[in-house]
């Protein structure tokens, strides 16, 4: 009972950090078929492709390190027993 406790709060601490991942993934992967979609109705190909996933990463890149440092502030918060 004690171990199923321990393993529930490691996932529930590891749990916004094993997101990160998984949103700049699928903002890539999202915009990535979203160019392609609009590719084939304008006939485009690959430039829209293209933008999507350079929009995805971007945008992804720019969640993941505002989230991380959330996470981080409020790690560091709770470390300090919140006197900060």
């Amino acid at each position: 009972m004690k171990l199923e406790k321990a393993s529930q709060s490691v996932f529930r601490e590891a749990g916004p950090y094993l997101g990160l991942g998984l949103q700049l993934a699928l903002g890539v992967i999202v915009f990535f078929y979203l160019g392609s979609w609009a590719d084939e109705k304008l006939h485009t190909s690959p430039w829209l492709m293209l933008t999507g996933v350079f929009l995805g990463v971007v945008g992804g890149f720019i969640k993941f390190f505002r989230t991380a440092a959330e996470l981080a502030k409020n790690e560091s918060t709770k470390n300090d027993g919140g006197t900060k």
